[in-house]
């Protein structure tokens, strides 16, 4: 082939047109042309040889990985990198498109939801390369809709997974038992535990033909669902059953997961005699942990040992907490999605030529004599052309120079959105630190309304936190998703208060609504404190109650966005108005609703109290900006 390329270069560039004729006439003589197609047949053939694969072994080799994600997560790490070093020489697409669908389950498991991005657009763009079969992108669409979903829009996410599994080869089990489970986790989360339950009851069917890692997927799972069901003789029996099947396999990792699990049910149940061993034996065997289990189990410690009262434990918990909690973000780095995105592109590049010279080897040898025949008229209109090659390079140039520009916003525009996630992060972390030392200074007050100020102080605290957690987490850094952060604030009061040993229930209607941070945090701590001021004092001498809550958008009112805070308590009783009280409370209330420029009236039924606030948004802080 190079010979080819020098004998036209020099007849078409460098050598006078006389010298081009004798170049053609040597080209075109019958033992010169048939040396040359043989040349060029056989480079062309050496190119496009593709490398085989025992396709039976690499699929066994893939169930075994699936069997390490659910056991033994560090083994999975291990083996990921292995099979990648095994085929990256394959260039084989199909092999990286299954190896990427695994990837994206497990980053799934570590909550690094940056490089989950970027696997499922790799495998996206695998696509492209190879015909992908029906069974394969449907698992591609099971976590892209978990993903795409992140806790936020479970009905879609439901009606997504209810897709996948009726599209769905019967005899996959796994995709199956996957497709049940994300079922089982979504309706718990929703609260419809009658559905929850009866997912878990389909894949305990399932796995009853499989192996032995994916009944412990399914027990932990159930366990969970009867947990938040409130049915916790059920959920340990499952966390126990799990435990015994990790003792008799030595999965030492799973066993420990088990060991927290079943710690954390003993602890929020207040059975903290029962949770405490559970624990022990989770840090005396600290290395045979995972980072995940190890950041569960100290925040129960810390939550232990503040209910013990021992707040330098619960303190030095915390801080190991945290520490943890920086050792699973460095995990989670962005930055080396980029450096991957470097490496996909080349991979990707190959992938194309592999396919080209796959598709065209056949034609190789007419396409040599399109040329030869081209080479003749190029002689001719050779002015021309090298005229346009010019034109044709300055405007590669400017193109190259464009690229260049739009790849360093790009590259400055996430590195700004990395930071303002690490910001939020470690204001996060900063507030839970503060609410630590707040826990630690209260040891030494023995002045009831005191320690009442400093609990309220820590509630505040948490609820802001809260909101810069939910920032850390989200897409968009800027914007808090309302429903999602309510219901978690509505579920860290309701902690909070569980010592009245009153039965509170609360019912939430929150619209999809995303609010910027300066919005977000009044609305946060406006809820805070009535939700506060209603566990406090509108039940006194009763044992059960209600409170409801609603965020509302109607476009068609100016002050469109409505929030209502009711009880059907006692209703209030006070001689002068509500917000004209002298309490810290009341006044953080009046002063968020004058800041928020919202209106407010009260709702005094004798059947309870309730706050109804609207407010508008300035057109500078929609999302729409």
């Amino acid at each position: 082939m190079k010979l080819f390329l020098t004998l036209v270069n020099n007849a078409t560039i460098y050598a006078p047109m006389t010298q081009l004729s004798e170049s053609l006439l040597l080209l075109l003589k019958p033992k010169n042309t048939l040396l040359l197609f043989l040349f060029v047949f056989s480079s062309f053939s050496g190119f496009s040889q593709k490398r085989k694969y025992d396709h039976q072994k690499f699929t066994k080799e893939i169930q075994k990985l699936q069997e390490e994600m659910i056991v033994d997560i560090s083994k999975a790490n291990e083996t990921l990198r292995f099979l990648d070093n095994k085929y990256k020489d394959f260039h084989n697409a199909e092999i990286n498109y299954r190896l990427t669908i695994k990837k994206i389950k497990f980053f799934s498991a570590y909550g690094d939801y940056a490089r989950v991005k970027f696997e499922i657009n790799k495998a996206k763009r695998f696509q492209f390369f190879f015909k992908v079969k029906k069974q394969d992108k449907l698992y591609l669409d099971l976590y892209s809709a978990v993903y795409e979903s992140l806790g936020q829009n479970y009905d879609l996410l439901i009606k997504r997974a209810n897709k996948i599994l009726l599209e769905s080869d019967k005899s996959d089990k796994y995709l199956l038992l996957q497709c049940r489970l994300v079922l089982a986790n979504s309706y718990s989360e929703k609260g419809d535990f009658e559905q929850a339950t009866h997912e878990i009851d389909e894949a305990k069917i399932l796995v009853g033909k499989m192996s032995a890692p994916y009944s412990f997927q399914v027990a932990n799972s159930a366990g969970q669902v009867y947990f938040f069901n409130n049915k916790v003789n059920k959920a340990i029996k499952e966390f126990q059953f799990a435990k015994e099947l990790s003792r008799i396999n030595k999965w030492k990792y799973a066993e420990q997961y088990a060991n927290a699990s079943l710690g954390e049910i003993y602890l929020y149940t207040n059975q903290l005699e029962l949770a405490k061993p559970y624990f022990d034996m989770v840090l005396k065997n600290e290395k045979s942990t995972e980072l995940r289990d190890l950041f569960q189990v100290y925040g129960c410690l810390e939550h232990y040992y503040d209910l013990k009262n021992n707040m330098d434990s619960s303190y030095y918990y915390s801080i190991r907490r945290n520490e943890i909690d920086d050792l699973l973000e460095n995990l989670r780095s962005e930055n080396l999605v980029f450096e991957l995105e470097k490496d996909f592109q080349t991979e990707s590049n190959q992938y194309l030529l592999e396919e080209e010279r796959g598709k065209n080897q056949q034609l190789r040898l007419i396409l040599i004599l399109i040329l030869m025949s081209i080479v003749i008229i190029i002689s001719v209109s050779y002015l021309f052309i090298r005229q346009k090659s010019d034109s044709n390079k300055v405007l590669q140039l400017q193109k190259e120079e464009i690229d260049e520009k739009n790849k360093e916003i790009s590259n400055s525009l996430a590195m700004k959105e990395s930071l303002l996630k690490e910001i939020h992060h470690r204001v996060k972390n900063n507030l839970q630190v503060i609410s630590s030392i707040l826990n630690l200074q209260s040891r030494n007050v023995h002045d009831p309304e005191a320690l009442r100020i400093i609990e309220e102080g820590k509630e505040r605290i948490r609820a802001i936190a809260l909101i810069h957690n939910q920032l850390h987490l989200n897409n968009d850094s800027a914007c808090v998703e309302m429903g999602a952060y309510l219901n978690k604030l509505i579920s860290q009061m309701r902690e909070s208060f569980s010592s009245y040993n009153k039965v509170i229930e609360v019912k939430v209607n929150v619209e999809e609504i995303d609010l910027a941070i300066d919005y977000a945090v009044p609305v946060g701590l406006i809820m805070c404190e009535l939700l506060s001021n209603s566990y406090k004092h509108a039940f006194t001498n009763r044992k059960k109650g209600l409170i409801e809550i609603e965020l509302k958008n109607n476009p068609e009112k100016k002050l469109n966005y409505e929030l209502l805070v009711k009880d059907n308590g006692v209703g209030y009783k006070g001689k002068t108005d509500f917000l004209e009280q002298s309490s810290t409370g009341v006044e953080i209330v009046s002063a968020f609703i004058q800041q928020l420029d919202a209106q407010y009236s009260y709702i005094n039924d004798g059947g309870g109290f309730g706050l109804f606030i609207q407010f508008a948004i300035d057109e500078r802080h929609s999302k729409l900006n």
